[in-house]
């Protein structure tokens, strides 16, 4: 039984506040407490709680997140989220992982509040760069793990399993899970794959060979990339920008199944294929 809910809320949203107000108050008439940090009702503009972002995860039921991929993207890097149910609601633009928009919102909650819903377990990814050293650096991801330098060619190794894959001479290198396959990785050429699939893509960017091309490993396959690039540094980014590394030159780059995954709610009339067709206007014909 849901007793609380926690929120993470694109704050910057003009219409935010006002959602989050009327959202707390159907809460609070259903006899479940609405759990807002102090850091986004202050940002919002409503009346302090007294949690925090940490408290309000360890006590939610279910977790709440009103914005877009982004906001959701964001929510996941929060520690111990993964041990929550996420419903996410868009109120921004694509919303592609979201369950859904911001008018099915109050039958969408209140289905989720009679527990009416299904449970979509979503891979991530473990992040670990120059393992060896004294401070490692470490982390998950959701979506993907880009190696780029934004003005110049690289060279990297790649290595499945131990074997040597592919060298690299590319703008960068994304390395995706399955919900991470509908955004950069598909703006780079990569394929679509269905979430419920455990995988690892591997997807160049605006690699410098024709005889290059995306690749799906299987979702327990060991990726190890080693950089042979002469730049004194290249960039590392987790989710987007969600987590940022400085790669010096020689670094290593472990990535593999994670052992956690984000729990997404999703309501039983929710569908993959529709949401591919309508936000991604897949199979849409060109007039």
């Amino acid at each position: 039984m849901t007793k609380k809910v926690g929120f993470f809320v694109n704050t910057t949203k003009e219409k935010a506040p006002q959602i989050v107000a009327d959202v707390s108050e159907l809460l609070k008439k259903a006899g479940v407490v609405p759990l807002v940090p102090d850091e986004q009702a202050k940002a919002l503009g409503l009346p302090l709680t007294g949690i925090t972002t940490t408290q309000m995860v360890e006590e939610a039921d279910v977790i709440l997140v009103l914005g877009g991929d982004g906001t959701l993207l964001s929510a996941a890097h929060t520690p111990q989220i993964e041990n929550v149910p996420i419903l996410a609601i868009n109120i921004g633009h694509l919303g592609f992982l979201t369950d859904a928009s911001l008018d099915e919102l109050k039958p969408t909650l209140k289905a989720t509040l009679q527990g009416d819903y299904r449970i979509e377990h979503r891979m991530m990814l473990e992040v670990v760069v120059n393992s060896q050293s004294p401070q490692p650096f470490h982390a998950f991801a959701l979506n993907d793990v880009v190696i780029r330098h934004y003005t110049r060619l690289i060279e990297l190794n790649a290595y499945v399993d131990g074997e040597l894959f592919i060298p690299y001479n590319a703008d960068g290198l994304i390395i995706a899970t399955p919900s991470g396959s509908t955004g950069y990785s598909l703006a780079c050429g990569g394929t679509i794959v269905a979430p419920q699939l455990e995988a690892i893509l591997l997807t160049p960017i605006a690699p410098h060979s024709l005889t290059v091309r995306p690749f799906i490993a299987h979702g327990d396959a060991k990726i190890k990339v080693e950089m042979h690039s002469t730049y004194e540094h290249l960039d590392l980014f987790i989710d987007g920008q969600r987590e940022t590394h400085t790669l010096a030159r020689e670094a290593e780059i472990k990535v593999q199944k994670a052992k956690r995954t984000i729990q997404l709610i999703r309501s039983r009339s929710h569908s993959y294929y529709k949401a591919l067709r309508e936000k991604l206007m897949l199979g849409e014909r060109i007039k």
